[in-house]
């Protein structure tokens, strides 16, 4: 499987075992692009590949579990989750499905939640550890992918600082072709999370269902859930 090399490696030197096995588990979540996996020297994303990368992710395609997201069947998504460990637990009262992650090899993923507009996938939401050495590990892996994302508090700047060590606070979203979003959310209470959302099926179906985004872990997030 080729693969982005993430730096996983830890500053306590303890991890280095434990990120190698992380590293193919990343690398199929967020369908990445070449493949250094045998390697465990830091690697460090410079400002210069970060907006880069940034910049080309607004002409990619949002991936996830190797399902390309946009138009997606629901059922063809939740059955990729399901092969890589994930393991359905409920139903939502919105009509939502909701699946236990911890056994998909990414420690720092809970919970995903699918919302889905008939057959068609809406958006697919992971309740995320909010701190530690798991959280830092994926913050740096999706900036080493995606590039920095803008911080969603109306200035639309890069934020430079968001695979630092310690999680920040705050939404923060990358753009993706044909008006995919994924946005990584940490209020100050409640819930930290992962959310791969098409924004115009979103709008329509909160708008169907006068629902608001983000009421509590088991709803999946709305077009608006960049907003803090």
């Amino acid at each position: 499987m080729s693969d982005t090399f993430f730096d996983l490696s830890h500053r306590n030197g303890t991890g280095v075992r434990r990120a190698a096995s992380m590293l193919a588990c990343l690398a199929l979540m967020l369908g990445a692009a070449h493949s250094q996996a045998q390697s465990s020297a830091p690697v460090q994303t410079s400002p210069a590949v970060a907006v880069a990368a940034q910049r080309s992710a607004t002409s990619t395609e949002l991936q996830l579990y190797g399902v390309v997201l946009r138009n997606s069947r629901v059922e063809d998504f939740i059955a990729a989750a399901k092969a890589a460990g994930g393991r359905v637990v409920e139903p939502g009262p919105d009509g939502s499905t909701a699946l236990d992650v911890r056994a998909a090899g990414v420690p720092a993923l809970q919970r995903l939640v699918v919302r889905a507009e008939g057959p068609t996938l809406v958006s697919a939401q992971f309740v995320v550890k909010s701190y530690g050495e798991d959280n830092e590990a994926l913050r740096r892996a999706l900036v080493e992918k995606y590039g920095l994302p803008s911080a969603a508090d109306g200035s639309r700047r890069p934020f430079p600082t968001f695979a630092s060590r310690f999680a920040p606070r705050g939404s923060f979203d990358w753009d993706f072709a044909g008006g995919m979003k994924l946005v990584y959310r940490q209020p100050a209470l409640g819930d930290t999370t992962l959310s791969y959302i098409d924004v115009e099926r979103a709008r329509r179906l909160d708008s169907n269902k006068g629902t608001s985004p983000e009421r509590g872990t088991t709803v999946a997030p709305s077009a608006n859930d960049n907003r803090f």
